[in-house]
């Protein structure tokens, strides 16, 4: 029943929404998919907590919907003045280690000023549910990234866990309301458009090495198409960061066009690099947009 009305429109070539993207009165319908249960406990568990050179990382888990708990690594200064702190939710990217990749980065963006949420995806990190076996390109594209239900489902569990991350910042990490952003690497990067503009309580949008379709995707539902939600992010902040050799995300196919559709205010940075993460460089830039955009 919730996705009857995407199941049932036709699957065609996502670049149809890149050249005329739905009305509005369509993309209300899609909202719906993404209400979460305010009375729903996040039920907030803790199994492990440790520090390191100042930066605490909790590893804790958080009830997203109905039976569906998020684990996820909450970073944060060790030592805590009790200011509320702005905030940055991380969708990793489509390797199997989920928000591991994180790791390596949670400290800089910390001593930065900011709390960080890394968490889990669904099918991916310890959320892996046997979906994908081998996690290469193939594997993913022919056992999920193609499979138009069996997507349009974790981009529906996918916001809904990055909503209910915003109230996990909020009510139980002292969390400024007003300035938590959402970023997003690869598919993370993808699906993160979307929630970025299904969900207005987020102050701002950084896309890292993502863009509409990658080289090997065929086919979504118009639900699940980022080309759908980018104009929606405005009139809140949206950042891209993608390479100009990126054979997955293709510049003049994938990327371009969908920064086209976003509105004001935007910006897009071209490193030149391929697929991958990004650099001392990129992630100094992206924290000084942040610092500057997230008031």
């Amino acid at each position: 029943m919730l996705y009857a009305f995407a199941l049932a429109a036709t699957v065609v070539a996502a670049d149809a929404w890149l050249e005329k993207p739905v009305d509005d009165n369509t993309f209300r319908t899609y909202l719906d998919f993404f209400e979460v249960d305010s009375e729903l406990p996040l039920d907030v568990k803790i199994s492990e907590t440790e520090v390191v050179e100042g930066v605490k990382r909790e590893h804790v888990t958080y009830q997203s919907s109905q039976g569906e708990y998020v684990p996820a690594y909450f970073f944060s200064a060790a030592a805590d003045d009790g200011t509320s702190r702005p905030g940055l939710i991380y969708l990793h990217g489509g390797g199997r280690r989920g928000k591991t990749s994180l790791v390596g980065r949670a400290p800089m963006i910390v001593r930065a000023g900011w709390n960080v949420l890394a968490l889990d995806m669904k099918h991916f990190g310890e959320r892996d549910s046997g979906l994908m076996t081998t996690f290469t390109e193939k594997d993913k594209h022919d056992s999920f990234y193609n499979q138009p239900p069996v997507y349009l489902e974790w981009v529906v569990q996918t916001v809904k866990d990055v909503r209910r991350g915003y109230d996990f910042l909020v009510s139980e990490r002292n969390t400024d309301p007003k300035r938590i952003a959402l970023a997003g690497f690869s598919r993370g990067a993808v699906v993160g458009l979307i929630a970025a503009g299904a969900e207005p309580r987020l102050a701002a949008y950084v896309s890292i090495a993502g863009g509409h379709f990658d080289a090997m995707e065929r086919e979504h539902l118009p639900a699940a198409c980022p080309a759908n939600y980018v104009s929606r992010i405005s009139p809140r902040p949206l950042l891209m960061i993608n390479g100009t050799h990126d054979a997955d995300f293709d510049k003049d196919t994938s990327v371009l066009p969908i920064f086209e559709l976003a509105r004001e205010p935007k910006n897009i940075r071209w490193e030149d690099r391929g697929h991958g993460g990004i650099g001392d460089d990129g992630w100094a830039f992206l924290l000084d947009w942040l610092r500057k955009n997230v008031q």
